[in-house]
C-alpha cells in the first residue's frame, strides 16, 4: 500500500512538471536551445516522463508544440486544424483530379467543408470587445464558444477570440470565468505581465493594486509571468487596446522569457506578486497558497450570489471590501476599531444596513459627516 501511494505522488509531481512544460513551450517565441536538451533530459527520466507529457499536450490542444519540435511521444496522427484539414482537401482534389466526376464530387465536398469551417468559426469573434461595469454593478455574459464571465463590481476585460485561441485580457476588478472545453483553442487570460490558462474550467482572477488572486473552483489552471515583456498588440494582433484611465492595467503582454509560476487545482486559491508592473525586473513571486475548504471557497465566491461574507475578518479589511461596491467614503477614525473582527453575510450594494449592521451587533458608531461621507468609530465616544 505505501508503494503504490509513493508512485501516486510520483506521477502526481510529474503530471505538475508536465503542466510547467506546456506554458514555457507555448509562447510565440522558439524554444533556445538550453530548454530544448532540458526538455530531452526530463523526457529521457522515465517512460512516465513521456507518457504525462503526452496526456497534457492532449488535453491542452498543442500536439503541434511537440510536432515542431519533433518530440516523439508515440502519437501517429496529429487531429487536423481548420488550416491543415483545407491542405488536406486540397492534396486529396489534385490526387484524384483525373478521375473527372470523382474530383467534382470532392470539389464539392471541400467547398461544403470548408464553408462548414467557416461557419463555425466567424462566430467565435463575434462576441469580441470591451465588457465592464461599475461601481456596485455586476453582469454575467456567455461568450460565442459558451464560456460565461461574470464580471464583478468596476470591473473590465477585453476578449480577442481568434481562429485558434481564445485570449481575455482583464483590465481592472475581479471576473468569474466558466470555460466551456474546447482543448483545440485554449483559453488564456492574461492579467497585468501574466497568463492564466485552462481548459473546461471555473476561477476567478481579481486584479489588486500590487498583485493578482486567483482562486479555482474547479479543474485546474497554470500562471505564468512574463519577465521584461515585448509589448505586442492583443488578440489578433491588429489593433492596441485603449487603457486610457485603467489603473495597473497591461495587455497584450508576451515575452522572451517566460517564468512559470503555480499550478492551481480546484479549491486551491493565490495571491502572486510582482506581475503587474509594465517593465518589472524582479520576478514575480507566489506570496500564498492555499487549499481552502469547501466553506471557505463558498465564502469567497459568494459575490457571485449577490453576497459580501465575513468570518472573522478584521473590520478594516472589511471596510476595504464593502468599499468596492459603494462611491460612499467609508472612514475608520478610531485606531482602536480597525482589529475589531466582523463576521455575517451581507448583501452586496445595501451600503446603509451593512453600516445599520456593524452598528447594531459590533459595537460601533457610524456618524454620517457628508451625503457620501460616513466615519466608523467606538460607540459611546
Amino acid at each position: 500500500m505505501g508503494d503504490k501511494i509513493v508512485n501516486l505522488r510520483i506521477r502526481h509531481l510529474i503530471a505538475e512538471e508536465a503542466a510547467d512544460w506546456m506554458i514555457k513551450l507555448d509562447r510565440d517565441e522558439q524554444p533556445s536551445n538550453e530548454e530544448r536538451q532540458a526538455l530531452k533530459q526530463w523526457l529521457e527520466q522515465s517512460p512516465l516522463h513521456e507518457e504525462e507529457l503526452g496526456k497534457t499536450v492532449k488535453l491542452w490542444g498543442k500536439m503541434n508544440i511537440l510536432t515542431e519540435l519533433a518530440v516523439p511521444l508515440g502519437v501517429t496522427e496529429v487531429p487536423l486544424g481548420r488550416r491543415s484539414l483545407f491542405e488536406y482537401l486540397r492534396s486529396v482534389l489534385v490526387d484524384y483530379a483525373n478521375y473527372g466526376r470523382l474530383a467534382f464530387i470532392i470539389a464539392g465536398l471541400a467547398i461544403a467543408i470548408t464553408l462548414v469551417v467557416v461557419k463555425q468559426a466567424d462566430p467565435l469573434t463575434s462576441s469580441n470587445g470591451l465588457y465592464a461595469t461599475t461601481v456596485g454593478e455586476q453582469k454575467a455574459t456567455t461568450l460565442a464558444d459558451g464560456s460565461t464571465v461574470l464580471l464583478n463590481t468596476n470591473s473590465q476585460i477585453q476578449v480577442a477570440y481568434g481562429a485558434d485561441y481564445r485570449d481575455i485580457h482583464l483590465l481592472k476588478g475581479e471576473v468569474f470565468f466558466t470555460v466551456e472545453s474546447q482543448p483545440d483553442y485554449p483559453f488564456r487570460v492574461y492579467v497585468g505581465n501574466g497568463r492564466v490558462q485552462a481548459i473546461g474550467t471555473a476561477f476567478s482572477v481579481y486584479l489588486k493594486d500590487e498583485s493578482v488572486d486567483v482562486t479555482v473552483s474547479e479543474g485546474r489552471v497554470a500562471f505564468a509571468a512574463f519577465v521584461n515583456p515585448v509589448e505586442k498588440t492583443i488578440g489578433t494582433r491588429n489593433e492596441m487596446l485603449d487603457t486610457s484611465g485603467v489603473t495597473g492595467a497591461r495587455v497584450g503582454s508576451e515575452a522572451g522569457y517566460v517564468e512559470i509560476v503555480h499550478s492551481l487545482t480546484a479549491g486551491q486559491s493565490a495571491t502572486i506578486s510582482g506581475a503587474i508592473a509594465a517593465h518589472s525586473k524582479t520576478k514575480s513571486v507566489v506570496e500564498t497558497v492555499q487549499t481552502l475548504k469547501a466553506h471557505e471557497l463558498a465564502g469567497r465566491q459568494s459575490w457571485q450570489k449577490g453576497l459580501l461574507t465575513f468570518t472573522g475578518d478584521p473590520l478594516e479589511q472589511v471596510v476595504n471590501e464593502i468599499s468596492r461596491y459603494t462611491t460612499v467614503y467609508i472612514e475608520i477614525s478610531d485606531p482602536e476599531v480597525k482589529n475589531i473582527r466582523i463576521g455575517g453575510r451581507f448583501p452586496i450594494g445595501e451600503t446603509k444596513a451593512m453600516l445599520d449592521a456593524l452598528e447594531a451587533n459590533f459595537g460601533l458608531k457610524v456618524t454620517r459627516v457628508g451625503p457620501g461621507h460616513v466615519m466608523l468609530s467606538v460607540a459611546g465616544k
